[in-house]
């Protein structure tokens, strides 16, 4: 009797030992995770690549060995921002598919489209194809991060759907080279980040997305990085809004500050956005809403992707006195943009009518862009440029006439860089031009 009371009594005190260690155990770190998971989502990206013609004779009359066409998979991750099925991940998950399936947890899969892309930002927004509501984000901000604070990655790294990894803040505003190219302001964290994790959620201990991971370092140890989230939700919603960035003219052209970080006004056009916020030549540029700016390339990044109509606060250093302005970017007319290329690059072209190609031994329906005339000294000189040099691309994209090139220039110019694809006799080359 004594035996079975003692046992009653052990089996009653189990459930409440048992609610102890679950309480214990859902630390808040965990709640976090349950909070964003479900608006987390897996992305396969499936690329068919053609199969190229064989070249033996034999094949054409016999069939045999005919290459078949290759199915290219890119995997990552990314999360819904917006409830109507709007998904953030990275561009270059999605860069060459032409079939998009997303994946929940609770296993269900949809179809997804590319709405836009920041490929200089490397950030794309995607619209799953199905009319209902979907789990959004929860959405933080990263300004007011501190160093040590927890941190959680959620993504699919090596095809793992919906790992978790743990971390900290380790710096913030961090500069990273990788791949020959320079990345900007990112959050640093010792979270695992890895192939696969690029664009899902770096979020905070409330659950909140703070960052898009980004597996820029694919063999990095202890060390990952995210796009900060308000720059990559400001990136999505002109994405959502109009499909693409819109080209923004300033109205000022900034060098590199000997011996101090920021970059130096080197002039500031009449009438522009600069000039209306008070910036003037010599003006040192340290600081775009808060983010320091070490360089021009960095304040060029950190212009590039500011929407028409919002306000940037600019941390100025005038002499001794130090200023705050606000400025506003206004559309950026292929016009204006084509004559600071010429004023930056010395370089004048013409437009060649498709009867003017063909006397020149060329055929082109549609005409041709050429080299009509180099300023001695200037940037196109030093880069080896001649009159008469025809140009046929600018970043990959084909100019048939000065309207097209007017176009692909305001692309380029919230790069900062113009690769011209130019061809001269039977010879093609490639130039690249800085334009400041």
């Amino acid at each position: 009797m004594v035996r079975a009371l003692a046992l009653l009594a052990l089996l009653g005190t189990a459930p409440a030992r048992a609610d102890r260690s679950s309480s214990a155990r859902r630390t808040p770190l965990v709640q976090a995770v349950e909070r964003a998971k479900a608006a987390v989502v897996n992305i396969n990206a499936q690329e068919v690549v053609k199969a190229r013609a064989s070249q033996d004779p034999f094949d054409v009359f016999f069939g045999g060995g005919r290459a078949r066409d290759q199915v290219r998979t890119s995997l990552g991750s990314g999360f819904v921002f917006d409830p109507a099925g709007y998904v953030l991940t990275n561009y270059h998950v999605v860069e060459r598919g032409s079939r998009i399936q997303v994946s929940f947890e609770d296993g269900a899969d949809y179809t997804a489209k590319v709405v836009g892309t920041d490929p200089g930002g490397d950030l794309a927004v995607l619209k799953i194809q199905a009319d209902r509501k979907f789990p959004a984000m929860p959405l933080g901000g990263s300004s007011d991060l501190m160093l040590g604070e927890p941190v959680i990655a959620i993504g699919n790294p090596f095809g793992l759907n919906q790992s978790v990894s743990v971390g900290v803040v380790s710096a913030l505003h961090r500069t990273v080279r990788a791949d020959n190219r320079s990345y900007y302001d990112f959050v640093q964290t010792d979270a695992s980040i890895n192939p696969g994790n690029s664009g899902g959620p770096l979020i905070n201990g409330d659950g909140e997305v703070i960052g898009v991971c980004s597996a820029i370092y694919a063999n990095a140890q202890g060390i990952g990085f995210a796009i900060p989230i308000e720059r990559a939700l400001r990136v999505a919603r002109e994405l959502v809004r109009s499909g693409e960035l819109a080209a923004s003219w300033w109205g000022f052209e900034a060098g590199a500050a000997e011996g101090k970080p920021g970059a130096r006004v080197d002039s500031v056009e009449d009438g522009s956005p600069a000039a209306k916020a008070g910036i003037r030549r010599g003006d040192l540029i340290v600081s775009v809403d808060r983010s320091p700016v070490r360089d021009p390339d960095e304040l060029r990044f950190l212009l590039h992707d500011v929407p028409l109509g919002a306000r940037v606060a600019l941390g100025v250093q005038r002499g001794t006195a130090k200023l705050d302005l606000s400025l506003t970017p206004a559309p950026l007319a292929p016009e204006r943009a084509m004559a600071s290329f010429q004023n930056a690059t010395g370089l004048k072209l013409a437009e060649l009518a498709p009867a003017e190609a063909r006397r020149a031994g060329i055929e082109a329906p549609r005409g041709l862009v050429a080299v009509d005339q180099v300023q001695r000294g200037s940037l196109a000189q030093r880069g080896g440029l001649r009159r008469g040099d025809i140009v046929l691309a600018v970043n990959s994209a084909e100019v048939d006439t000065l309207k097209d090139f007017q176009k692909a220039i305001a692309q380029a110019r919230k790069s900062g860089r113009a690769v011209l694809l130019v061809q001269r006799g039977y010879q093609l080359m490639e130039l690249a031009l800085e334009l400041g």
